[in-house]
């Protein structure tokens, strides 16, 4: 009946058609990727043959007809309906999953550009995750997630060298922090404590910057930085002596340089930072004497 009513089809409206021969239409376009096609005959059931028991099926499939047509923000639409009109639909969980992907699809690929249907993407395949759990759906959810997550934290980790490159500090350590807090799952998270840290280093924090340099190479010893931030932590540590010695803090001078060479022995500047030891215990045996309290 299905094939009689196909070669008939040109003398009948698409609306006065019965929803079994649409829906036989519909899917027989869409296994043929005639999605324009589809879109019409599965429409037409969802918009007037909303009673009929496969309903759900005829709006999943319209969904799927515009995602497959690449017009993500209309499928997108479409699946959120099946969603919010069908809860019970053995197509609800698809759905849920299809939205999310609509909404990642509409993205532009480019990080530079806006990203803001990338963030809603990625909120949602979070939610399936905890939602869904046990679904088959859940490796292919993870693998959109990465590539979300990896994108989002370009985006902001990029942002911020052009802050840091500007001369805009600030600006640029709160992006680096943020890629640091929010997408330490991505390859961006070491590269913004580096630069985070280096930061730190420009502006003299030389506390925080060891502290930041000694926290990579502690996490990511095998990351291809991690030899250059060793070094720069031990470049921070000893400049650290050197900055509170210069300002006359000589009680945390002498417990930075010997912090210095307890954890760094095989430095070149241990013999340095033991020669300000020297002339720290100098400055302090004065103080004594003259009866001043030690800076």
């Amino acid at each position: 009946m299905v094939l009689f009513f196909v070669g008939c089809g040109g003398t009948v409206k698409v609306t006065e058609r019965p929803a079994q021969e649409l829906y036989a239409l519909g899917k027989k376009a869409f296994d043929d990727k005639k999605y324009l096609q589809s879109i019409e005959y599965f429409q037409t059931i969802v918009y007037n043959h909303g009673g009929v028991s496969f309903v759900d099926t005829a709006q999943y499939y319209l969904a799927l007809s515009y995602f497959n047509n690449k017009d993500y923000a209309v499928a997108g639409v479409e699946f959120n309906r099946l969603a919010l009109n069908y809860p019970s639909s053995v197509y609800f969980e698809n759905a849920i999953f299809m939205r999310a992907a609509s909404f990642f699809e509409s993205t532009p690929g480019h990080y530079g550009l806006d990203q803001s249907d990338l963030q809603k993407a990625t909120e949602q395949f979070e939610d399936f995750l905890i939602d869904f759990p046990e679904s088959q759906l859940v490796p292919e959810v993870r693998q959109y997630l990465t590539v979300a997550r990896s994108r989002l934290a370009r985006k902001h980790f990029e942002s911020a060298v052009v802050y840091k490159r500007i001369g805009a500090l600030s600006a640029a350590q709160k992006y680096f922090q943020l890629v640091i807090d929010e997408f330490t799952d991505t390859e961006f998270a070491p590269k913004a404590l580096f630069e985070l840290a280096e930061i730190n280093l420009k502006l003299k924090k030389f506390i925080e910057a060891r502290a930041g340099f000694e926290n990579f190479v502690d996490i990511y010893k095998e990351h291809k930085l991690a030899q250059r931030a060793l070094e720069l932590a031990r470049e921070a540590a000893f400049k650290s002596g050197v900055l509170a010695y210069d300002k006359g803090e000589f009680t945390a001078a002498k417990e930075r340089f010997e912090s210095f060479i307890k954890d760094y022995p095989e430095d070149d500047r241990v013999n340095a930072a033991k020669d300000y030891l020297s002339r720290i215990e100098d400055k302090q045996s004065l103080l004594t004497e003259d009866g001043h309290a030690d800076s």
